[in-house]
């Protein structure tokens, strides 16, 4: 009896297994979407996400990849990134997932995470800190982070022959300084390129990252003081109209329910609502924009009066998608630059909206197939729950005895 006496308090005296769970005071579900291979699971480790506006701006403004990268290449400054990117440019092998993220809100900076085409791995570079950039060599984009190519905070000094932290100091004009992807603040007076005052970035990995794209300027401003071309326009109106969020999510950060010794985390899956193929999400949004453009009040009456039934039937034929931008953007959109109290804006946001979200409605109501999503959420509360319920069971049952 003693020794059973020993045995009880030895449990009732074990530490409780607990995970690392999001603080409550700053967590916070977000409905997003992600693209990326079908054959990658739906927790977006070392990849990007964005709500329904940033995920519309991410893709609306793909649509003339096949002008972008074709007959109009290099006619605009994006044609250098859009048209190396596997995320947008095999469109058969591609799958949108919506997800739920239960994150904590206090942000660090985004981080541009991209697929790497050689290793088929995924890797995350800071928008706005450096990497080691002492330990990287010349090289071109989106390498993984392994060479000195502007795309991880570092570039490389031809006078120097070093990689070195880029940033703000390193703008050598006003249309450097204030456009791009930096922000910074143009000094008049000392004719330099400062960083803006206030906090710096936060470049914690553990965290994350958060973008609120109201704040660039993406394809509204002319690069190398070139005139804006119709991509450039078609980028920055398609940016105006939507706006959004983008999101980065790092291994650093993810919520493990299995490791006890994780003291910290920032995010989680919390839920796989649907994973698509893009073929059948873009084939929904087309159908919609085609219909509207016969039949809505917005409707540019384009594909029939301006197309051939080639064409028509051609979504990357240059006829096809300035039609398909004319409808999107209104009559305007591919002429002038324009921002959301623009009147003969295109769709209106909420039925644009509505026909993205449509595709991951059940295929009764009109929503396209389900993919394997390859991926359970787990909660970390439950998990704690369902064993302090075993912890508890043991310790009943040892007093039984």
């Amino acid at each position: 009896m003693l020794r059973l006496a020993r045995v009880c308090l030895i449990i009732l005296l074990a530490p409780a297994v607990r995970a690392a769970v999001i603080n409550p005071q700053h967590a916070k579900n977000i409905t997003v979407y992600h693209v990326n291979p079908a054959s990658f699971s739906a927790a977006p480790l070392n990849m990007n996400t964005a709500d329904l506006n940033g995920d519309m701006y991410f893709d609306l403004r793909t649509r003339g990849l096949p002008l972008e990268c074709g007959i109009w290449r290099n006619l605009s400054f994006w044609s250098q990134l859009d048209c190396v990117n596997p995320e947008v440019a095999n469109v058969s092998d591609l799958a949108i997932t919506k997800l739920v993220l239960e994150v904590d809100t206090r942000w660090a900076d985004y981080a541009n995470c991209n697929l790497d085409p050689a290793s088929g791995v995924y890797s995350c570079d800071w928008q706005d800190c450096p990497d080691n950039c002492s330990a990287l060599t010349p090289g071109g984009m989106h390498d993984g982070g392994h060479q000195c190519d502007n795309s991880n905070g570092c570039a490389w000094d031809k006078a120097d022959s070093r990689c070195e932290p880029y940033g703000c100091p390193n703008k050598t004009d006003e249309n450097a300084c204030v456009h791009g992807y930096d922000t910074c603040v143009w000094d008049d007076t000392l004719s330099s390129c400062t960083v803006p005052p206030g906090p710096g970035p936060v470049c914690d990995k553990s965290k994350v990252g958060h973008l609120d794209l109201t704040t660039v300027d993406w394809g509204r401003t002319n690069h190398h003081h070139r005139q804006l071309s119709k991509i450039d326009l078609w980028h920055g109106n398609v940016l105006s109209k939507t706006n959004g969020f983008w999101y980065s999510t790092q291994p650093q950060g993810e919520c493990n329910s299995s490791d006890v010794n994780q003291l910290y985390c920032s995010w989680r899956v919390a839920a796989v609502d649907k994973k698509i193929s893009k073929r059948c999400s873009d084939a929904a949004i087309n159908d919609a924009i085609v219909e509207g453009d016969k039949k809505a009040a917005w409707g540019a009456r384009c594909f029939e009066n301006n197309c051939t039934a080639a064409d028509r039937s051609n979504t990357t034929s240059q006829c096809w998608i300035e039609c398909f931008y004319a409808n999107v953007l209104g009559k305007l959109g591919s002429s002038q630059l324009l921002n959301h109290t623009s009147p003969d804006f295109g769709i209106p946001l909420s039925e644009l909206g509505a026909a993205w979200d449509r595709p991951f409605l059940p295929v009764k109501q009109g929503g396209c197939p389900a993919l394997p999503s390859n991926h359970q959420a787990a909660d970390p509360v439950e998990m704690q729950e369902r064993l302090g319920n075993v912890f508890e069971d043991v310790v009943a049952a040892r007093i039984v005895v």
